[in-house]
């Protein structure tokens, strides 16, 4: 996918630069928090290449560029390179958000990365459509704290693009020492105990029983999965 940043601007000579293709390795999906992101990734290089206009392919310093566009919050890595007489192709990849974990102490969201990395503050006015990470530890800057980022990180990814067990169903994703990784579903309204471990064979079979409740139309508050051998189905809420 190919998008275009005109330059006009300077005093017109032969080959100078008058556009630059930005061409996406992978593109954002259309979330709202995704497409706020794909206007910044794009305003953001729009800027770093207003010093370019005028100049000719040859006389641009092409590591330089890709580095400063490799140092912004929101890409994983980009390259430009040359298309003789008269353009630059900048090449981009993005990381995509999964999450938002809430920080109640600085009163923020903080995006992750399908990475599992913790990005800058979400500043925009634009509300994250993203499950939201609540727990402690998800925030800790410390090994223990990144390995979780990245455990609920694979959680997510795993989870299927359609169905009650769907990313966009997921309204949360906690952890506590004691139970482990949780998910609690939108509609219907369920929590669902995941455990520390085996939370991609977890999320298969609790996807198998959420379809069959749904079939038979019946709900159920809370499921239990933190045994790798079974899954609870609790018709009642319990302490």
């Amino acid at each position: 996918m190919l998008a275009f940043f005109p330059l006009t601007g300077r005093k017109n000579s032969v080959f100078a630069i008058r556009a630059i293709p930005l061409e996406w390795k992978e593109r954002l999906g259309g979330t709202r928090m995704e497409t706020q992101i794909t206007q910044e990734i794009e305003a953001g290089i729009g800027t770093r290449f207003q010093d370019v206009m005028g100049k000719r392919p040859w006389e641009v310093n092409l590591e330089a560029l890709s580095f400063a566009i490799r140092k912004m919050p929101w890409i994983a890595d980009a390259s430009v390179s040359r298309a003789l007489p008269d353009r630059l192709i900048v090449s981009i990849r993005p990381k995509r958000p999964l999450a938002v974990l809430v920080d109640a102490e600085r009163s923020q969201f903080r995006p992750l990365s399908l990475e599992g990395e913790l990005m800058p503050a979400w500043e925009s006015d634009v509300v994250p459509d993203v499950p939201f990470l609540r727990g402690a530890r998800f925030g800790a800057e410390n090994v223990s704290g990144k390995e979780l980022r990245k455990t609920a990180a694979k959680l997510i990814a795993d989870l299927p693009a359609k169905g009650i067990l769907a990313r966009s169903n997921i309204v949360e994703i906690g952890y506590s020492e004691e139970q482990g990784f949780s998910l609690l579903l939108l509609s219907p309204r369920t929590e669902v105990r995941m455990g520390h471990d085996d939370l991609d064979v977890k999320v298969r079979r609790v996807g198998h029983v959420l379809n069959y409740l749904s079939t038979h139309g019946k709900r159920a508050p809370i499921i239990d999965s933190t045994s790798v051998k079974k899954v609870v189905v609790r018709a009642h809420h319990r302490p």
